[in-house]
C-alpha cells in the first residue's frame, strides 16, 4: 500500500513540479512522511473523483480481457464458427435454465448468419440441478459422435429434463430416459452415448468450467463474454449492442 501511495504522489508531484530545479518527484516523495503522502493523494482524489471511476473502469476492462483470453485459450470446448472469426461469444449455460433456453436461438443465429465473422464457444456450466450435470455429460458424449450441436439444441428444447418424484426429489432415472429419447431423435448410438457419459474425464471437464466461471466472475446462467465484454442474464438488445461494438473494434 505504501508503494502505491508513493507512486501516486510521485506522479502528482512530477506533474506539478515539471520544469522546476529541485529534487526529482520520487526523491521528494522518499523524504516525505506517510501522512504527507496520503494527504497529497487524498486531496487530489477528492478534487478529481472521476479519476477513481476511470481507474476502476480500466481495471474491469483489463480483468474482463484477461478472463476472456483464458476462456478461449484451449480447444476443450465445443464451438461453432471459425477460430479466426474476429468476434467470439462465450456462453456459460445450464440446460435447466429457462433464460438459457430463451437465449439459444439468438446464440445460434450469431454463428449462422454472420458469414464466418462470429464464433460461439459453449461452456457447459450445470449449476441448477443434478439433472443438469447429466444433460451436460450427454452433450459432451454426443460430441464424440459429431453431434454436439444437435444434442445441445434438443436438450435446450426439452421440457422434461428435470422430472420430480412424488416426494419432491429429482427423478434422475426419468432424466436418463429423456436423454435417451432425445439421443434417439437425433440419430445417436445410445449405447455408445452411455459409455461415453460414464467416462470420469467428463466430471473433470465440468469441474474445469466451474473453475473458469469462478475466475471470470460468472455466478449465474446464462453468462456471456463477447470479445471481453460481459453480461450475466439474457438481454437480446444489450447483446446485439455488444456484438456491434466488438465488430466496430475489429472493423468487420
Amino acid at each position: 500500500m505504501r508503494n502505491l501511495l508513493f507512486c501516486a504522489a510521485a506522479l502528482l508531484l512530477a506533474g506539478s513540479c515539471s520544469g522546476q530545479k529541485q529534487a526529482s518527484a520520487p526523491e521528494a516523495v522518499d523524504r516525505m512522511a506517510r501522512s504527507e503522502v496520503e494527504a497529497i493523494v487524498k486531496d487530489y482524489l477528492l478534487k478529481n473523483p472521476e479519476v477513481l471511476i476511470e481507474a476502476f473502469n480500466e481495471l474491469d476492462r483489463r480483468h474482463n480481457e484477461e478472463s476472456f483470453a483464458k476462456l478461449v485459450s484451449h480447444d476443450n470446448d465445443p464451438s461453432i464458427g471459425p477460430k479466426s472469426a474476429p468476434v467470439t461469444i462465450v456462453e456459460f449455460f445450464d440446460y435447466n435454465c429457462g433464460y438459457c433456453k430463451a437465449a439459444n436461438d439468438w446464440v445460434l443465429r450469431q454463428a449462422d448468419s454472420r458469414d464466418g465473422k462470429v464464433r460461439v464457444v459453449f461452456k457447459e456450466f450445470p449449476i441448477l440441478r443434478e439433472s443438469s450435470k447429466l444433460a451436460s455429460k450427454a452433450a459432451y458424449a454426443a460430441d464424440k459422435q459429431g453431434k454436439y450441436r444437435e444434442m445441445h439444441v434438443a436438450l435446450m428444447k426439452s421440457r422434461a429434463l428435470a422430472p420430480m418424484t412424488e416426494e419432491g426429489k429429482e427423478d434422475l432415472a426419468g432424466t436418463a430416459k429423456e436423454i435417451d429419447r432425445v439421443a434417439k431423435s437425433i440419430g445417436l448410438n445410445v449405447d455408445k452415448l452411455h459409455k461415453d457419459m460414464a467416462n470420469d474425464a467428463l466430471e473433470l471437464r465440468i469441474q474445469t468450467v466451474h473453475e473458469e466461471a469462478a475466475g471470470a466472475g460468472i455466478e449465474a446462467t446464462p453468462g456471456f463474454f463477447v470479445n471481453g465484454q460481459t453480461l450475466q442474464g439474457f438481454n437480446e438488445e444489450q447483446l446485439d449492442k455488444m456484438i456491434a461494438k466488438a465488430r466496430e473494434q475489429k472493423k468487420t
